[in-house]
């Protein structure tokens, strides 16, 4: 074991984070990690020309890869916990911007906390529901295509086999394979079973068939994301006037839209500074336009 002393302080948050939530919930920002390692050490190599640096490169970067590669496998070995973390980004992104931008919007035509509670709730129900029932939809979509595709390959393996075998065949010797190298390969996958009508998904639809994640649970996912999201705009408004109670929400969203955007760069692989900085101006961006345009509507209204 590692001292506690001798362990850096995003180290030991990671460790936590892994022991409440399981590995796989920071297997993202350690790949992430490995891949900015991997770019920062062949900045260096290109730099530090003298030979005991190329050497001590020779030998770092292709450690740094393996550790790349084995941190990619492991997310893709607990893949199926991506479509849930997917879902719940989205809902939360929204849920944030859309109800800072509502609430923003009624501030401007209203110095009435309650009116603003008011709108804010209602914005978060029908926005919850809204979400939810749109991720089911999409995510049923994308499901019947891909099972409608699956279904037609078997059927037509079943019926015209060696037509499906020559293109797989030709697919292989389009990569750059000899016609010779292509038909071997194409054996070898006829012989496992299912492994041609796989091949034949990969190669032609880009899909592979593997089992779907439940369309309802991706999409209490994002529903519930959402909510519990939009409730930070609306809840300084229970406690501050319409003015102090916009300025908090405000800050306290920014907060929330700035670790959204780190959130969003583990999949990403962008700097996190940037991504956050990026979904700050586009939420602010958003509540500052509604702002915009509910103060002529409120005085309008009287």
């Amino acid at each position: 074991p590692v001292p506690r002393e001798a362990r850096f302080l995003e180290h030991r948050i990671l460790v936590r984070i892994a022991r409440t939530f399981g590995v796989g919930s920071i297997l993202g920002i350690l790949h992430k990690g490995e891949v900015d390692g991997i770019a920062k050490y062949r900045g260096q190599a290109e730099r530090w020309k003298d030979p005991a640096a190329q050497e001590a490169f020779r030998e770092v970067l292709p450690d740094e890869v393996a550790h790349e590669v084995d941190t990619f496998d492991a997310m893709r070995d607990v893949g199926a916990s991506k479509g849930a973390l997917r879902s719940a980004i989205l809902g939360a992104n929204d849920g944030l911007g859309s109800t800072l931008a509502l609430v923003a919007g009624v501030a401007g035509a209203t110095d009435s906390s309650a009116a603003i509670l008011i709108a804010g709730f209602a914005g978060l129900v029908a926005g919850a529901v809204s979400m939810g029932a749109s991720s089911y939809v999409s995510v049923r979509a994308e499901q019947e295509v891909t099972e409608s595709q699956v279904r037609l390959s078997r059927e037509a393996l079943a019926v015209a086999p060696e037509t499906k075998r020559a293109q797989l065949v030709a697919a292989y010797r389009a990569k750059g394979l000899s016609a010779q190298e292509a038909s071997v390969v194409a054996d070898r996958l006829a012989a496992t079973p299912d492994g041609l009508l796989r091949s034949l998904l990969a190669e032609q639809q880009g899909i592979a068939e593997t089992g779907h994640e439940s369309a309802v649970r991706l999409a209490a996912y994002t529903g519930l994301a959402f909510a519990l999201a939009a409730l930070l705009p609306i809840l300084p408004f229970l406690f501050l006037p319409a003015l102090p109670g916009a300025i908090v929400s405000v800050a306290v969203t920014a907060v929330a839209l700035f670790l959204a955007g780190v959130l969003r760069a583990l999949s990403t692989l962008h700097p996190f500074l940037r991504s956050g900085a990026e979904m700050i101006l586009v939420g602010l961006g958003a509540a500052a336009a509604t702002f915009l345009v509910g103060l002529p509507v409120g005085r309008a209204g009287g």
